[in-house]
Formats: structure tokens, sequence, C-alpha cells
């Protein structure tokens, strides 16, 4: 089965699903998880410390709230996939680090907090029973938080945040040294476009497509992406901004694809999620345009979730830049030692085996991430999480490889050329990561 790692526009997705569900009945009577059926909004698990252990850890624990997305009903509608099971691995996980001590001798309490991601402001309302009703010290952020959620956990409740995908600079700014990402910030996933792909785009007429969304994507264009491209002495034909009303920018696309026709566009840059950026591709196809797709992190272009969306004519020989480490396996190189290493550790905690590229890894990297990030931190700083997040000096993650704070709220820093095969239907590795401003 294969994986989609990343959520790119979910937002956008609940604007169009709003009639498939009502926020006012999906609030108040939640989809629970596995762990605790009889729970209402959130999953609330504490972490059992091991037995050896249990009398040792009598220091104050460390309430780490999950903030995860229910993808059944996107699922259903062929928008995504489920994350695979996150109870297990994230509770085995905690237990895990209990018995050997917690962290930095102070208990981990685990709580889950799962939002519907099709409702809207469903991800708010986790934000608030983790940040006011259960008082977290720390939220973890999987796939599919950003925008409004961050804003609400960092800056409205003034809790620290680790998440998975990068946030807009000012996101950054506005949290005070609470949030830390994996994934660069949108600015500079974007700028990192220009850098990667100055040949490229000065060789032909190109186009910048975006959208208008919560997320920041466009926010990122016109501080960072523009700017970035101007410098390099690129200035794109024609820039696509299509409205967040969905009816709206239905309107405009035949608009923009004439313009697009007519300046002889024959490479596009993507900065939106895929749930705009697929229906545009179709439209291209359908006027008879071939055009070539370019993209990074930035919206989840790099991410097999866009290949799930678009056909093989729309994404053949797209190309990006992304942090991760895609497409190592349908490729044929050997799996990395991070992620190997975390499949066994997570299998042997759940005596459940995880095999190597399927759906069941994704729970595993995730609970692996998380732990391994806090157990850094409280190592570093067991008083100060914030602080201890930020002296991380470097750390090897399954999916990330090295990661490195070290003052930076972002942690990855390296990216890697990656183009799409239609042949392996995966993103193949062009070279070796480097630093794309050097």
């Amino acid at each position: 089965m294969k994986i989609r790692h990343l959520l790119a526009a979910p937002a956008a997705l609940a604007a169009l699903l709003a009639g498939c569900s009502s926020p006012a009945d999906e609030a108040s009577d939640p989809t629970t998880t596995e762990a605790d059926a009889d729970a209402d909004t959130n999953t609330e698990t504490t972490a059992e410390t091991g037995e050896d252990t249990t009398e040792e850890l009598t220091a104050e624990p460390v309430v780490v709230g999950v903030l995860y997305p229910d993808l059944t009903v996107a699922a259903q509608f062929g928008f995504a996939e489920p994350l695979g099971d996150l109870v297990g691995p994230f509770e085995a996980m905690a237990a895990d680090v209990n018995a050997n001590g917690g962290l930095a001798g102070r208990p981990v309490e685990l709580q889950m907090f799962q939002f519907d991601l099709l409702v809207d402001g469903d991800a708010v309302r986790a934000c608030l029973e983790a940040t006011q009703d259960a008082e977290v010290d720390v939220v973890v952020g999987l796939d599919g938080v950003f925008g409004d959620p961050v804003t609400c956990v960092t800056d409205q409740n003034e809790t620290l945040m680790v998440a998975l995908d990068g946030m807009p600079a000012e996101f950054y700014d506005n949290a005070e040294g609470r949030l830390f990402t994996l994934l660069p910030s949108k600015d500079e996933a974007q700028r990192a476009i220009a850098a990667a792909f100055a040949d490229e785009l000065a060789a032909a007429p190109f186009a910048v497509f975006a959208t208008i969304d919560t997320g920041g994507d466009y926010d990122a264009v016109e501080a960072s992406l523009l700017p970035e491209l101007a410098a390099r002495g690129l200035e794109p034909a024609v820039t696509v901004v299509l409205d967040a009303d969905g009816e709206v920018a239905a309107s405009q696309i035949p608009i923009e694809i004439e313009q697009l026709a007519a300046a002889g566009v024959e490479t596009i840059i993507s900065t939106s999620g895929f749930f705009a950026t697929a229906p545009f591709a179709q439209a291209l196809t359908a006027a008879g345009l071939d055009v070539t797709w370019v993209g990074s992190d930035a919206g989840g272009f790099a991410s097999d979730l866009y290949a799930s969306q678009m056909g093989a004519d729309q994404l053949d020989g797209a190309m990006a830049v992304t942090v991760s480490q895609l497409g190592w396996s349908p490729a044929g190189f050997d799996e990395p030692a991070a992620e190997a290493a975390c499949r066994e550790r997570v299998a042997g905690l759940t005596g459940t085996p995880i095999e190597a590229g399927t759906l069941e890894t994704v729970g595993a990297f995730r609970a692996c991430i998380a732990f391994d990030l806090l157990t850094a931190a409280a190592d570093n700083s067991p008083d100060d999480l914030a602080a201890g997040f930020g002296a991380i000096g470097s750390i090897d993650l399954p999916t990330y490889g090295p990661v490195t704070f070290d003052g930076d709220p972002t942690g990855t820093s390296l990216v890697r050329r990656v183009t799409w095969q239609a042949d392996c239907e995966c993103w193949t590795p062009e070279g070796d990561f480097f630093d794309p401003f050097s």
C-alpha cells in the first residue's frame, strides 16, 4: 500500500465538503479512537510506567498532548489515506520512556486529541481542549496541523508546540520561542524553489500558482518567493491566485488558463495544496496545455499525496526540492538507518511486526520522532523544554534524517532535488542533500 505522507490542503477540502458534516453535530460527537472508545472528543490516555520504576518517577509529570486528524471521511472521498494506528505506537513509546526514567526524571502523561479534518474549526476545538482543559505542557502537531490550531496553541494559549509541517515566518515570530517545526518555514521552502531551479525557470516562460488560504501559502509567495525570483532576475509570465471560495475559484480557472496559453507558459511553480492544484492541472490537460510542475515541501507538493490526485500525464517529470527522505524504497535505495531502527523499536514494544514501506510505519515514525525530540529537549533543559528544543544540536529522525535546531525554530535546512517518475510512481532523488542558498 502506498503511503500518503502529507495533507496539503485540509482547509480547502473542508470548505468543499462542508455539506458532508455539520460543524455543530461533529464537534459535539467526535470520533473516538480504539484506545478510549468511551471518550468524547479526544482520546485521553495516560501511559503507564514500567513496574520497576513506578515508584521512582515521583516528579511532576510532563503532560504531552498530540493533535492529529481523523481521516476516515477524507479517505472515503479519495483525498487521503488513514495515517494508520497512531495511538498504539505513541502509548508504547510513552510507556517505554517512563520505564527508562522518563524525561529527565519526569514521567510522561500522554494525551491524544483527535479532530475531524472535514469540520471547520474542529482543530481549534482540539487545541482548546489540550491547552485549556488538559493544560498540557507541550503539543505535538502531526500531519494536517497548520494555520489556526497552531496560532491557537502557541499565541493564544502560550503553549510549546513541535509540529511536522513548516509554517509562515510570522508564526515563528509571534510564537516567541514556543514553536518548532521539522520542515522549513513556508517562506524558506518557497525560496528554495527559486534557488534550486533558477536555470530551468530561466529557460522558458513560467508561472506561479497560488491560492488564498489560512495556511499562509500565498503570504509566503508575496513575502519570499516573488522577491527571491526577482533577485535572480526571474519574473513569472503569469501569477495565478485562486480565491478561497470554491465557486469563485472555479470561475477563475478558464480565464487563468487563457492567460497561461497566451504567455506560452511551459513551467508552473505550485505553492498550494494538492486539492487546489490537482483540479487546475486537470483543467490544463483538458485545454491541451502540457506543463512541467515545480514545487517544494510548501503546500506538500513533494509528497505521494499529490501523485494520488494528479494523473501520470500531469505529474510525470515534475521537479521538487524536499528535506524528506522520499523515494528510497521504490527507487531502489536502501532504507534509511533511522527508519529501520524505529520500525524495529516500535515493533518490539507493541509486539506487532512492521514491514518497511507499509502504512503501519507512519504511526511508528511519528511516535519515534516525537519522543526522540522530547527526550533530547528534556536532556538539554529538564525545567524548560522550549530552551531544550532550541539547544538540540543534531538528531537523526525517521523520514527527515539529520535534524538540527540549535537556535533555529526549523529543524531542517538541507534539501534534495527529486523528480517524479511515472514508471515507478515515485519521487526519485537526484544527488545528495545540499544547502540551496550556499
